[in-house]
Order: structure tokens, then sequence, then C-alpha cells
């Protein structure tokens, strides 16, 4: 028996069944797929499916959890709330720039409480750059960043990412993602659109850079 449970919604039954009770919160955020049954006995298999814009944040009532789908052994009534909150990026992106004599370290990404201008206490301004050597900065807001994060319910973001050479021409970009949320894409470019690197499928990528160069950082939810 497969079972479309929207909102709130209760099964009734004979003595040899439980009564199984399903709400969901927000109520218009998602639904429930009940399948197994409702005999004393029984396993039950609850899934939680959330609607357009919305994720999946966990079980609450007689059972707290967060698998999904939930099975359950069917003892008593039961009681579930299948708890939904808006779908939300929260991740960080380390990138590292060489150019065989110096180091530059940025990070950038999206976290809850964070907006798309400067954040005291989220964002990091650059330092001053150190004479006649590599440096770069993410431009944000009229200030230099080392870090820049962006609001986490941004569906498009595109960071500004200017890189000066020291004296080597030859800069090496890597990267890392960390394991937070993360729906999108991530798109290494320039202001031209010359190339396009995609950054989920490499981690690292060697570019020229004569004097002053203006790359961006394209982010596109998928979704």
């Amino acid at each position: 028996m497969i079972l479309w449970i929207s909102g709130c919604g209760e099964i009734s039954s004979p003595a040899d069944r439980v009564n199984i009770s399903i709400n969901v919160s927000p109520s218009t955020a998602g639904n429930v797929l009940s399948s197994g049954g409702d005999e004393v006995g029984a396993t039950a298999e609850f899934l939680a499916v959330a609607n357009d814009g919305w994720q999946f944040a966990g079980w609450s009532g007689d059972v707290e959890s967060n698998e999904n789908p939930l099975s359950v052994e069917l003892e008593d009534d039961i009681a579930l709330t299948a708890n939904f909150e808006v779908k939300s990026n929260n991740y960080r992106f380390d990138l590292e720039l060489f150019d065989g004599e110096s180091y530059v370290d940025l990070a950038f990404g999206q976290k809850p409480g964070a907006t798309d201008f400067f954040d005291s206490g989220i964002d990091l301004e650059a330092p001053p750059a150190p004479p006649s050597a590599l440096y770069a900065w993410f431009e944000g807001d009229d200030r230099k960043l080392f870090s820049d994060f962006r609001n986490s319910l941004s569906s498009e973001i595109v960071w500004d990412l200017i890189v000066e050479s020291g004296p080597s021409e030859t800069v090496q970009l890597s990267w890392n993602r960390d394991d937070g949320q993360f729906v999108g894409s991530m798109v290494l470019t320039d202001r031209d659109g010359s190339f396009k690197i995609d950054m989920l499928e490499v981690s690292q990528t060697t570019l020229e850079v004569n004097g002053k160069r203006n790359l961006q950082i394209h982010f596109d939810n998928l979704n």
C-alpha cells in the first residue's frame, strides 16, 4: 500500500493496526510518501519529498531522525512531522595562487548570515600589496578582499578576481571545496569569456598574467 500525504493527514484502522499521523512543516514545503502498511509489527517507510526551493531538514515527533527515507517498525500509534527549510548553500572554496616564488591564499563561497556586500567578521580585507610580488584579491564593495562570502540564498553570483603578476607571468591556481551544502555550477573565466574552466571537474589550472588580469568566478544554481 502506498499513501501520498500532503500537509497533514491521519490513517485510522482496527485494533491490529496503528494510527499514523503525518504532518509537514511548513505545510506548503513538501509531501510525504508512505509505504509498508499500518499493521502492528510491519515496517513502514516514510519518504519526505521537498517542493521546489525547499530541502528536507529532519523528522520530529515520536521519532527524531535525519534519515530519509525513514524506516519504522510499527508497535503503537505514531505521529511524525517532516520538517523542511528554504534551500540554501553553505560552502567554502579555498583558492591558492603561486608564481614559483610567492603564494596568495584566498577564500570564497556562500554562508548563512552573509550578504552580497562586505560583512565584518565574515569577509576579510586584503592587506597592502607587497612590492614586486604576486598579488590577488576579490573586488567587493570598493574593497580588496582575501575572503569574500555571499548570501546563501543567491542563485547567481559573480566574483571579480584580480591578479597582478610578480617577477613571473605564469601563475598556477589551485582550489578545493569543503563538504558543506552546495548545489550548482562554478566556472572560472575572464571578463571576455575567452576561456571557461569547470571548477568542480578540475582543481587547478595555469594562466599567463602580464601585469594585471581580470578574472571572474561564476556561480549558478542549476535548480
